[in-house]
């Protein structure tokens, strides 16, 4: 395993620095608006204790009842939108159901239904990696039962403007690499262009089949004090969160079901299909190849490619799956190279191609730029599309839509000083500790002035700093964000939040979203960073019909109220389970019929299976000689002999309860630990091909192992096994493969009849596809079977190990 391990280390290293890049972007424009601490409203403890509602600004006002657990935000400052209520503190017109909801939900109810979609995010491993903390710990991202509303009459703005947006954006990105009109019409100063960081000149000229650069594209929009929604960011390289979105609905779906049964909410489950049919359309081919490339399950957003991969049922290869001959792309697979046409690639620019950007990088593909300038494949995003989000050409968008649309902006941008312009530089130097000032080229909060929260010397020191390079600077006054009830440690309060649609843009120039988006909310009182990374959590969305709003959601009930909402258990929907037994697997493309089409499994990902097989037998082995030392019965013969030849950190000269102590020492803190932690390294690598319900059983491995509950571990993967028996045949059998491979090496090293595991070995060897190299172990195997000669299973351990490093 240490061929892989070392692998692992450098991907990990190079995962998390690409990661980093994407994270800083996202958080930036989020933590620019995070001075404005005190506009959140106190907490409430419960409902029936209270305040007065909000004075928030509206845009619609009804006669409805009023929300009795939302506090007042305080007189200092301007008040956040509320979008759960009206100025006079009635609840809006579409959000009215939820209104009614939480008047009839007592906190205890609340706080189950969080408690159940956490353990539903906790089963199925939805989790984050903050590399702010040294240890880069995983974190469940934490969820909010209480949905976001959006009337659809104000998504249909959303959308218009979102779409609006996208497409001066590629335009304008497709024009920079191209003609340059709008520089040459000094709309956009050249030089803010080539000094961005993610301006690629290795892009210049290449004439794309389909002029899309940001085929997925997610744009943050706030809303303001006034309820107007503005565009905080665009994210147009890889933006993450979509998964996020799908899951949160699940879970809407399942912990609400009746009343998302009595709501008019617009679907957003064809996402998959609808991102599957976006990247499909970005060549001409008929029926192309499409993966999607990750660098690694080290990597934060890794669930959400695994998760996309499996639910588009493409391949999820690393850059080490991947070759360029002649060209041309082809990932390895274990019947050998198939070609690739459509790269969803989730790597920043530097990393996809040590050849043309960073030389030492093991995450990407040597040659692949070739590939693409050759027009024999489509990465999408396309390089060089971060240009288009740099921050120091956010106040240009507006412009690029008036230049190349014709169009004044649907959604307008949060007023921007650019510090180049002699009159815009006054003002903020004037204005210094009213405005947050950032640098052009900063990320993640760093090089920033946040005026109201700052000392005198820090903004003096700012304004020198300022005074050396105006033009390498922007300003933005502080916005509140607007507010959402949320469910808190003692009750409900307002939280802020923002929201990312995802934007799918098509080789044809047509434009597709989702209705709703990843709704981020500031879990911390008083906070208006959302970020993951920073506490943030998420919310479900709901963009619900407002065309025939009925005067009452609910019909009242005998007494004249409306009904009182009961949770549902988990076990009363079966929604999950509509697909239990369609299990489904990356197909080659180019069959006129899918099931024609043979199962994609990459040698990477057939090693991967081969070792999860490997020590899913060793925890079960190791367990067993743990139960026997516990319950002594073991002689002392036989303790020195698995010391000999297991390699136990054990003495076998010492007396019998000293080794036995020794034994147990090493199993419960060494080697059962690193065997769970393999267990689950290989379950993660190997997602892309195993069932979901599969992966929710080994997660819970590693949680009862976590808990230090060993046992309780190994009784657990009985399950994980008896699921792997149901997988396609050819995951089981490279598992089922590397199971025996374990027992044969077992039964060898401690001197014991292998005959039977041999023959149980050569039956799965057997049992895998024809013309894969693995087929050559039959032979050997024939041959340890007559001699029984140790040395011809070395032979056996030799072949099958170089078979292995083939695929990593």
């Amino acid at each position: 395993m240490v061929f892989m391990n070392k692998k692992s280390s450098q991907s990990q290293s190079q995962s998390q620095s690409q990661n980093q890049s994407q994270e800083d972007q996202s958080q930036d424009q989020s933590q620019n608006q995070s001075t404005n601490k005190d506009t959140a409203a106190p907490k409430t403890s419960t409902k029936d204790n209270a305040s007065e509602p909000s004075q928030s600004q509206s845009q619609n006002q009804s006669e409805d009842t009023p929300v009795k657990n939302l506090a007042d935000t305080p007189p200092s400052r301007a008040p956040s939108f509320d979008e759960l209520q009206t100025a006079k503190g009635q609840y809006r017109p579409v959000a009215k159901a939820v209104g009614n909801w939480l008047d009839n939900i007592n906190m205890d109810a609340l706080n189950y239904l969080n408690e159940q979609a956490e353990n539903i995010f906790y089963r199925k491993g939805v989790t984050f990696t903050v590399y702010s903390d040294a240890k880069n710990i995983e974190r469940m991202i934490p969820f909010d039962i209480i949905p976001r509303i959006i009337a659809a009459s104000e998504w249909r703005l959303i959308e218009a403007g979102c779409k609006q947006r996208i497409t001066a954006l590629n335009a304008f990105l497709h024009d920079i690499y191209h003609d340059q009109a709008i520089m040459k019409a000094d709309i956009v100063p050249a030089s803010y262009v080539y000094a961005s960081g993610c301006y690629e000149p290795w892009m210049m000229g290449i004439e794309l089949d389909k002029p899309i650069y940001s085929h997925i594209s997610g744009i943050d929009l706030i809303r303001d004090e006034s309820g107007k929604f503005c565009v905080l960011e665009d994210n147009l390289r890889t933006p993450s969160g979509v998964s996020y979105m799908l899951e949160s609905r699940k879970i809407s779906e399942t912990l609400l079901s009746d009343m998302f049964a009595d709501t008019s909410i617009m679907g957003i489950s064809d996402y998959p299909d609808r991102l599957k049919a976006c990247l499909a359309s970005s060549t001409s081919k008929y029926d192309p190849q499409v993966v999607i490339l990750t660098p690694g399950r080290f990597n934060s957003a890794y669930y959400e490619h695994a998760f996309l991969a499996h639910e588009m049922n493409v391949p999820l290869v690393h850059g080490y799956d991947l070759v360029v001959e002649d060209s041309k792309v082809y990932m390895q697979g274990i019947r050998g190279k198939v070609q690739i046409d459509v790269i969803y690639r989730r790597i920043d620019d530097p990393y996809i191609d040590p050849l043309a950007f960073q030389s030492d990088s093991i995450l990407g593909v040597s040659g692949l730029m070739s590939a693409y300038r050759a027009g024999n494949v489509v990465i999408v995003n396309a390089p060089g599309t971060g240009v288009a989000d740099d921050k120091s050409l956010y106040p240009f968008v507006p412009d690029m839509i008036k230049f190349y649309l014709n169009e004044e902006p649907i959604l307008p941008n949060i007023e921007t000083y650019q510090c180049r312009k002699p009159d815009e530089l006054k003002y903020v130097l004037d204005n210094l500790d009213k405005l947050v000032v950032k640098e052009t080229q900063g990320s993640g909060g760093y090089g920033m002035l946040i005026g109201p929260t700052s000392t005198k010397k820090e903004i003096e020191e700012y304004r020198l700093r300022l005074l050396e390079n105006p033009a390498g600077f922007i300003a933005q006054p502080t916005i509140s964000l607007s507010t959402n009830p949320t469910a808190v440690s003692d009750g409900i309060a307002p939280r802020h939040i923002d929201l990312r649609p995802f934007i799918l843009s098509h080789g044809d120039g047509t434009v597709d979203i989702v209705p709703g988006g990843l709704t981020r909310v500031a879990m911390v009182e008083g906070s208006l960073v959302v970020n993951s990374s920073q506490g943030g959590g998420i919310k479900d969305t709901w963009v619900v019909d407002d065309s025939h709003l009925q005067s009452e959601t609910k019909k009242p009930n005998g007494n004249g109220q409306a009904g009182k909402y009961t949770p549902v258990p988990l076990d009363a929907n079966n929604s999950d389970h509509a697909n239990y037994y369609d299990r489904v697997q990356p197909k080659e493309a180019g069959y006129e019929m899918l099931d024609d089409a043979p199962m994609i499994l990459l040698l990477s990902t057939a090693s991967h299976l081969i070792w999860l097989g490997r020590y899913s037998e060793r925890l079960y082995y190791y367990d067993n000689v743990m139960k026997q030392l516990v319950k002594d019965d073991l002689k002392k013969s036989q303790l020195k002999h698995l010391i000999s030849h297991l390699g136990f950190d054990a003495d076998a000269d010492e007396s019998f309860k000293t080794m036995k102590a020794q034994m147990l020492s090493d199993l419960e803190r060494n080697i059962i630990p690193n065997i769970v932690q393999s267990i689950d390294d290989n379950v993660q690598e190997a997602k892309g091909v195993i069932g979901k319900d599969t992966a929710e059983l080994y997660n819970l491995i590693k949680r009862l192992s976590s808990a230090g509950t060993y046992r309780a571990a190994t009784l657990q993967l009985h399950a994980c096994n008896a699921a792997m028996k149901q997988e396609h045949p050819t995951v089981t059998c490279f598992w089922q493969l590397g199971r025996h491979f374990e027992q044969l090496e077992r039964a060898v090293l401690l001197e014991e009849d292998s005959i039977e595991v041999s023959l149980e070995f050569k039956y799965w060897i057997n049992e895998l596809p024809e013309n894969t190299r693995w087929r050559e172990l039959t032979r050997l195997a024939n041959q340890m079977i007559r001699s029984k000669k140790f040395s011809d299973f070395q032979l056996i351990s030799k072949e099958f190990n170089i078979i292995l490093r083939q695929g990593v």
